[in-house]
């Protein structure tokens, strides 16, 4: 009865660490970007990119606005208009969105500096990350009421 016990086990932990396995699968993206670099990036959210402390306050106040209004992502032309909050929006998503190569403070085989990486790559990071809320407000366009909340 033990050993049916630990074999039981062994399979339950086998399908934990396969599961685990499967969803960081789904988290993770390889990319070319614009400039012709093949990344890998992982699905960031934007309570992720507040908690690095690095997100602009402004754009806080751009972000509730948008949930407020049922739009559920921010207008890339207000974000323009804060042309250096955008760029540090810009950083720090790409700083915690990369898995590789490494986001560091000096160029190396594995490591890119943020001076390194085109604008033009952290926006396509940039609208890869948000393509949900591209296709839901695709999808809200049509409306003529508001969706209410739950």
């Amino acid at each position: 009865m033990a050993k049916e016990n630990l074999q039981a086990l062994k399979q339950s932990q086998a399908e934990k660490n396969r599961s685990l396995a499967e969803w960081r699968a789904t988290r993770v993206h390889e990319l070319d970007l614009p400039s012709g670099l093949t990344v890998v990036v992982r699905d960031v959210t934007m309570t992720d990119l507040l908690m690095t402390g690095k997100l602009p306050s402004s754009f806080m106040d751009m972000a509730t606005d948008a949930a407020k209004s049922g739009q559920g992502a921010v207008d890339l032309k207000v974000m323009a208009q804060n042309g250096a909050e955008f760029r540090a929006m810009l950083d720090a998503l790409a700083e915690i969105a990369l898995v590789s190569p490494k986001i560091g403070n000096e160029a190396a085989f594995d490591t890119l500096t943020l001076d390194e990486m085109p604008t033009d790559d952290k926006m396509f990071i940039f609208n890869f990350v948000n393509r949900e809320a591209t296709q839901v407000k695709s999808f809200r366009e049509g409306e003529v009421e508001p969706v209410a909340a739950v």
